[in-house]
This record gives C-alpha cells, structure tokens and sequence, in this order.
C-alpha cells in the first residue's frame, strides 16, 4: 500500500501538525460517514501497516483510520499529530519539559513511527516521525484537514510545555474580556495551531483537547450531511477568526469542526 501513494506531501517542519487520524470501534461505520460528509476513499491499509486505513482526497492521503481494541482506555476520538524528526529523542524532551509519553511507540510499518504523549493540561496529541509518509498530501482544501485548536485549563503551564518541547512560539490575540487565545508558531515563525483557554465560565466536564477542523466550502449543507448520517451537531454554525465553522461529533461522539476559511 505504501510504496504507490503520492507523495507530495508538505515538507512540515519540526512541531507541526502534519497527520491526524481517527480511533473508531465500528471501521466500517466510519468509513460511511466521513465519505458522505467530506467525500473520502479509501486506501486498505495491509499487514505491514497493521491494517492501518488511509483516507484519501483523490490521489492524497489526507487522514488515518485504525480500529479502536474494545479494552482502550480512550473514548472513539481524533487525534492530531506532530512533526518530529526523531521520535527517541523528542519523547525524552517531553518528558523533561513536563509532559508524559503514553506506551510504547508504534510502528506503522514503512508508513511512520508514531508515539501518543500528554501535556501538562492533560491533552494529549501524537509525535508523527515520517517514513514514506510525510503528512497531509493536501492541505486546506474540501475535506482535507484546515485547522488545529489545543483547548486547555492549564494556559501558561501548557506554553511553557510547548515551547520547550517542541519550541513553538505564542502571539496572544485574544480578546481583553475573554478566554486567553494565542496563535502558535514553529520554529520557522509558520501558524502550526490555535491555544484557547477553558475560562471557568465553560462547562467543568469540558476536558482538555485538541480540535481538527475539516475544510468545507460551505458548513450547513456539510452540517446536513453530519446529521443525516448519524452524527450530531455541538456549537453553531458561527463566525469564527479564521471563517465560518460549525462544531460536531461523528457516530461515536468524536468531536471535530468545518470550517469554510475566509479568502
């Protein structure tokens, strides 16, 4: 499966979001539903990748697909992944920046080799070292992934985390009377992904996460398309800072957005 995808994938720069994929209890429920809402195929994935799932925009792998084993510890969920260039070396960062790295790294085969770690805030997002799979083979297109969102209680602890653990770098241009909002950046002063605030006037079992944001070119009809299908709607549609967008969960609760980005 492997050896044949495009890959004209970004070269993404250390700390970048770069992949994302989707732990999902029922495979084949899934793969209906992100196929009628954001127009997904599929790559089978083989025993080499240990059945790992491609999506794929046309000839781009866009997100990953595995089964979720009935005694994990996780809900059915997203996960965002970042860039790094050496898995090893970038667990032993996290941990010494105060994160925690979750098991053992896991080996997709010629794919990538991935980890799962956890911020001080208690989120958790993966470290993405790239075989033949760079990331993302496009990028802010219908259906391809558009925006990253950490939403966090632990605001400063969890830029301090950041920054040291994968040197990103924070603008804050929230609002003076609102929650704390900051644009994150690599290295290379390139937008990797959003940090917003969970302000003590949200729910308490708001629990810390990252966010993916689907691009769409327009969010009612993909809100339709969420329902239709068996998923259900959680906030808006409403202006946001970087388009129209509209919260979700997917036939299993996994939480993601749409996003129409503005020109």
């Amino acid at each position: 499966m492997a050896d044949d995808l495009d890959l004209g994938a970004p070269d993404y720069p250390p700390g970048a979001p770069c992949w994302l994929d989707l732990l999902a209890t029922d495979v084949s429920r899934a793969r209906e539903f992100y196929s009628a809402v954001l127009g997904w195929q599929w790559r089978e994935g083989d025993d080499r990748t240990g059945g790992y799932t491609l999506a794929m925009l046309g000839d781009h792998p866009v997100a990953g697909l595995s089964r979720r084993p009935a005694d994990a510890p996780v809900p059915s969920q997203w996960t965002t992944y970042l860039a790094v260039r050496d898995l090893e070396a970038s667990s032993r960062t996290v941990a010494d920046a105060g994160g925690r790295v979750l098991g053992r790294p896991a080996r997709l085969g010629p794919l990538a080799t991935t980890a799962i770690v956890r911020d001080p805030g208690g989120a958790h997002v993966g470290l993405w070292q790239a075989g033949t799979l760079r990331g993302c083979g496009v990028l802010d297109e219908p259906g391809a992934l558009a925006w990253n969102e950490l939403l966090t209680r632990e605001y400063e602890p969890v830029q301090a985390f950041a920054g040291a653990a994968f040197d990103h770098r924070f603008e804050e241009e929230g609002e003076p009377t609102g929650p704390r909002w900051a644009l994150a950046r690599t290295s290379d002063g390139n937008p990797a992904y959003g940090l917003s605030e969970i302000g003590p006037q949200f729910p308490a079992d708001i629990r810390a996460h990252w966010l993916v944001a689907f691009a769409t070119t327009s969010v009612v009809p993909s809100v339709a398309a969420v329902l239709e299908h068996g998923g259900s709607l959680v906030q808006g549609p409403y202006d946001g800072p970087f388009g129209v967008a509209a919260v979700v969960r997917g036939p299993e609760g996994e939480t993601f957005s749409l996003l129409v980005t503005d020109d």
